[in-house]
């Protein structure tokens, strides 16, 4: 969603509407200071530490590509039902024709959400009471799929992922699990959600509209998931270029924030995005440092853990992080071959 507007109410009031699952859950986070965990290898951690970014790839690179068409099957579904028709009719209220135009757009929309979507994945991480392992062991089930081997997972402060702030025009999602019939829920959600709010959308106009529904599309689609992966509890970092690039935004400045390039990664040549670990204080962004994001380094089962805990350890040191020794945990999970 649009969030160009002055009035700090006024968009949190649209917020709820054309996203509410992420308003609320993002809530949750903040509330209970909820963070983040990177699972990787530890090949890949140098790399972060020597490049001092983080990489967005494309959604089509993930683990699981089919999970694109997956949240798109849930969407059309969910569409097609009433609740999708009293939303085409919402639309037209604010202007007339405007659900012919969105569809008109729809598969435009689609083919950006399949081939142009750039994401970051974490996953929430502890909790004394629900999850007393997990703080100090991480979840089996992230290091058996992303580091089953000399792995090692960040553990982040959620300050930056929660940042209100446009300086990168990423958006921070939490993942839905859910079936095909339980998404008709999320769906009438949003449609209740910008039914209550349809006075102040026809004030905003119809591109407003046409561009906060395809956001809050385009983030259903990347951030749903079948509910077998529920315990993974996901947020991705989504950014979205040729969004940008039409709204005349993938300007220079947006271009050294979030830099591009080619890399070959497992073998397979591949367009990246990445995000600098740098604070934009000006644009309100902060806490995306090393020292600042980074509360401590998990380091999963490996018969090397005690040199790849060392090298972490060391590169902390480097990137002026303080006591980087104690920011340190060894899982001492046994290595399974």
């Amino acid at each position: 969603m649009s969030l160009e507007i002055d009035d700090p109410d006024v968009r949190e009031r649209l917020w709820k509407a054309f996203q509410p699952e992420s308003a609320k859950q993002a809530s949750r986070v903040v509330e209970n200071n909820v963070r983040f965990c990177h699972y990787t290898t530890a090949e890949s951690a140098m790399k972060i530490f020597e490049s001092c970014e983080m990489l967005l790839r494309n959604s089509l690179m993930m683990n699981d590509f089919s999970e694109v068409q997956y949240g798109l099957n849930c969407l059309i579904h969910a569409y097609e039902s009433e609740d999708g028709k009293r939303l085409q009719a919402l639309r037209d209220s604010v202007v007339d024709g405007l659900s012919t135009i969105f569809a008109d757009n729809f598969n435009a929309l689609i083919d950006d959400m399949r081939h142009e979507t750039y994401t970051i994945s974490t996953s929430e991480h502890g909790n004394e009471e629900a999850f007393p392992l997990e703080e100090d062991l991480g979840k089996l089930s992230m290091w058996r799929a992303y580091a089953p081997k000399d792995g090692v997972a960040f553990v982040f402060n959620n300050k930056p992922f929660m940042s209100e702030s446009l300086a990168l025009n990423a958006f921070t999602c939490p993942v839905i699990y859910t079936s095909l019939e339980g998404y008709s829920a999320y769906f009438k959600a949003i449609v209740d959600g910008i039914e209550s709010e349809i006075e102040l959308l026809k004030e905003l106009g119809g591109a407003f509209f046409h561009e906060s529904l395809s956001n809050s599309f385009r983030l259903l689609v990347q951030s749903t998931k079948h509910p077998a992966f529920r315990e993974e509890r996901e947020w991705r970092v989504v950014f979205s270029p040729t969004v940008l690039a039409k709204l005349g935004q993938l300007d220079d400045a947006q271009q050294s924030k979030t830099p591009t390039k080619l890399l070959t990664i497992r073998g397979v040549p591949q367009r990246v995005y990445s995000i600098p670990f740098k604070d934009y204080p000006d644009e309100g962004f902060e806490g995306a440092t090393i020292p600042d994001l980074i509360e401590k380094i998990l380091i999963g089962p490996s018969v090397d853990a005690f040199a790849i805990g060392h090298a972490m350890a060391s590169e902390l040191t480097r990137l002026e992080v303080q006591e980087a020794a104690q920011r340190i945990t060894f899982t001492h999970i046994p290595l399974r071959t």
